[in-house]
Parts: C-alpha cells; structure tokens; sequence
C-alpha cells in the first residue's frame, strides 16, 4: 500500500505529487521542465535527538556520509558528480540534515539516473570507514598524530567557529532561550571534547537510528514522468535488507523558562560590540502568525526601507551602528525571530536602548502603516516568485516544510496565507511576539569598553 496526493505548485503549470511508501518514505516530486535536475533527501534529525553525550554527532554524520560504500569507494561520488557538471553539498541544522544534487540530466536522462544511484546507496548503504572517520583523540590536549582524517577537520571547523563572534552571541543568546537539556540549546556543530572521542560504533547505530525510512522524505524537481520515477526510487531507495530503525521522532513544546537570564555581555578582544536579541515566535505550521512575523520583521529590519536602516543608518549623520536586520529563523518546536547588529559605541545600554525604542514605536506609539504593510507583502510575494523560479529554491522550500512542518502547506499556501493578512493581524502578529520584557539578548563588548 502507498498513499498518493497531487497538489498545486505555485507559478508551475504542471501538478506536483506526493508519495508515501508502505515503509514510510516519503517521495516529493515537482515536474519543472528543462534539462536541469533536482534531487535531495531530507533526514529528520539534527541537534533535536541529539544529548550531552553525542552533541554534534548529527553534523559529523554529515561529513562521512561522503566517504563511501560497499559499492563506490571514498572519493568516487564526488569524481562522478563533477564529471557530469553537478553540484553536490550537504546541511545539518536543528531539525534536519539533507543532502543535495544539483545538475544536468543529460540525454536521455542518463545523468539523472547516476545520480539518484549514487544519491540513495549513500543514503542508505554508508560505510563510516574507520580510516576516514581516523583515531580518538583529546582535542585539548592535542595530541593527535598522523595524515589529517574527518573527525580532525570537524574539530577544526568548530576551532574556527569558536574564534567567529557572531557564532558567539549567537550561541549565547540562543542558550539563554531554552533551558538546560533542551535539544535547541547546543550548538549543531557539538563540542571538540565530543568529536574528539566519539567512537564509530556511535556514530553507526545513530546513523541506523535515524536514517530510516519514515524519517526522510526524496524530493525530485525536474523533467520526468512520474511512473517511472516511482519505480526508480522505489528500486533505488530499498531498505528490506537494513535492520529496522528505533527512532521516535519528537514533538514537544519548547520548555521555555519563566524566569531565566535574558541578558549577557561577553568580552573579549574586539574593536567593535556584536549584539543578537531573540524572540519566541509562532509554531511553523501556524501559518498565519508565521508569515505575518515575516512580514513585521521586513518592516521592521529587512530592507533599505526598513525601520531600523531608516532610523539608526540612514538618518543619523554619524551613525552608531555598522549593521542591523531581523530575520526569522523556522524551527519545529517553535520559530525564533532574531535581531542582530553591530555597533561602534562603548554606551552598550544606551545603544541597544534605540533598538528596543524602535521596536515599542512599532508596537505602540507608531504602530505599522498601511504603506509599510502594503510595500513588505508586495515584496515577500516577489521573493516567493523567486523562489519558484529555480529547481533549487523549489527543492529546499519544499523539503524543509515537509520534515520541519510535516507538510507542504507552508509552501503551497503561502501565497494565500499571505494574500489573507490585512493590517490590524499583522499588527497583532507584532504585540504578540516582539514583547520587550520577553526578549534575549547577548552582547560582545570590547574589553577596554
């Protein structure tokens, strides 16, 4: 048995098609004409079934999924897919990894056909060679002998991001927003103690756990008939031979704190101060309070017109600030709206003082206009167009909304959801979520501030 949907895609003439295998794989497929293909499988686990025990574990996967199979040796995929043209990368986030081919279908299709091959062997049949993965080691210490293997390269990687201040304060920040042993509060790319010493066996039964048929969802954008497409990944993507998964996915609330720290200041040698502050936003299938906080954060920091270039960029005739923006960032247990800046002032209270002043004007003394609101929905429907333009954007938005959100409703209504907000919601959207008295906020100062 299989369960099967079409739905409509915006600005594409053609349905798109949703299949669920009896195993719980679910197959997305886009029909895009053209000579360029699309192919991602999205894996429903990152950081969120991650512990203080394998923290980063999800991201090191990442990595060594690249390093062979029983069928293609280290190195091959890469050589294959560049030989073709194609582009190939990878992601680990909170909620989700996935991995990517972007590329040519050649004739008759025979590029496609590598590629998804390729794609699912290693998806499915991995090996995680110990000589890649390379030996054990006390990062602190370092004592580490030998050619350079992947777990030294993640190690180094997170060196570098340890030396990044915006990797910093944000990591500050979003550890004062969730209590202590919620999965959201590590970073994704774990600690070096961690990498150091995590062993294969670990590595392996989460790889067993997790990547499993009900946890990813295939999405293909592209030139083909839908019949045999099915009978490819159906062929390609088969898991009777693999031991059955145990993951239980999960689905809770963010435990936010009531009375947690919402401030910190972190020196260090700098010349100038990085600030994010944070908001608990709306969860990402109420689609509604999502868009809308899109469209109160492009107002409010997301374009030259915005309230914060306006006001604290391109007014002031010596402006304090460097930069400043909003963004909302879409998680499973409940999205987050950041704002982040960096300025040159050593009144750190009395310039983040402006930043809250212009998000109380927003929210009470000068309230959105209707001008403002007319220009950010113009202007997120132009971004949407966009979006649906490319094989890639098509991708991605649909495979994040259907492992983060479980549906693809956040794509395929989102012009209408959109289209649907009138003013007064949007400002409601507003005083609902950007309340001052719940906001987050880390600074990193100077030292000599």
């Amino acid at each position: 048995m299989r369960e099967t949907r079409q739905f409509d895609i915006p600005y594409l003439r053609e349905k798109a098609h949703q299949v669920t295998f009896k195993n719980g794989h679910t197959l997305v497929f886009v029909p895009k004409r053209g000579d360029v293909f699309n192919i991602s499988t999205w894996v429903k686990t990152g950081s969120i079934h991650e512990d203080d025990q394998i923290s980063g574990i999800s991201h090191f996967l990442e990595h060594l999924m690249f390093k062979g199979t029983e069928r293609f040796k280290p190195g091959e995929f890469d050589r294959k897919m560049e030989s073709m043209g194609a582009i190939i990368n990878a992601a680990t986030w909170k909620d989700f990894t996935f991995y990517y081919i972007a590329g040519p279908k050649g004739e008759k299709g025979q590029n496609f056909d590598v590629a998804l091959d390729m794609h699912a062997d290693m998806m499915l049949h991995s090996t995680l060679p110990m000589e890649e993965i390379g030996p054990a080691y006390d990062p602190l210490a370092g004592d580490y002998q030998g050619e350079k293997r992947e777990r030294s390269v993640v190690i180094e990687e997170i060196g570098m991001r340890e030396d990044q201040p915006w990797t910093k304060v944000y990591n500050s920040v979003n550890h004062m927003m969730y209590p202590d042993g919620h999965p959201y509060q590590r970073d994704v790319i774990g600690t070096r103690q961690i990498i150091g010493n995590v062993s294969r066996d670990t590595l392996y039964n989460y790889y067993r756990t997790w990547y499993s048929p009900a946890c990813m969802t295939t999405v293909v954008v592209g030139d083909f008939e839908l019949a045999r497409l099915e009978e490819q990944i159906q062929t390609h993507f088969d898991f009777s031979a693999l031991p059955q998964a145990s993951g239980v996915l999960l689905d809770q609330g963010p435990a936010i704190p009531k009375n947690g720290k919402r401030y910190e200041e972190i020196p260090g040698d700098y010349q100038t101060s990085f600030f994010i502050t944070g908001f608990h936003g709306p969860r990402p299938e109420n689609l509604r309070d999502t868009i809308g906080l899109d469209v109160v954060s492009y107002i409010l920091g997301e374009s030259r017109s915005s309230r914060f270039t306006q006001a604290l960029l391109e007014k002031p005739e010596r402006p304090i600030f460097n930069s400043i923006s909003t963004g909302q960032s879409t998680f499973k247990l409940g999205n987050v709206l950041f704002v982040q800046g960096n300025f040159a002032h050593p009144d750190v209270s009395a310039t983040l003082n402006q930043v809250n002043e212009q998000i109380e004007n927003l929210l009470t003394r000068e309230p959105i206009s209707e001008a403002e609101f007319t220009r950010a929905v113009k202007k997120l429907r132009v971004d949407f167009a966009e979006t649906s333009e490319t094989a890639s954007g098509i991708s991605e938005t649909v495979g994040e909304s259907a492992t983060v959100v479980g549906s693809l409703a956040p794509y395929t209504e989102y012009l209408a959801t959109l289209n649907s907000l009138d003013l007064e919601t949007v400002r409601g959207v507003a005083k609902q979520y950007l309340q001052l008295d719940q906001a987050y906020t880390s600074v990193l100062v100077p030292e000599h501030a």
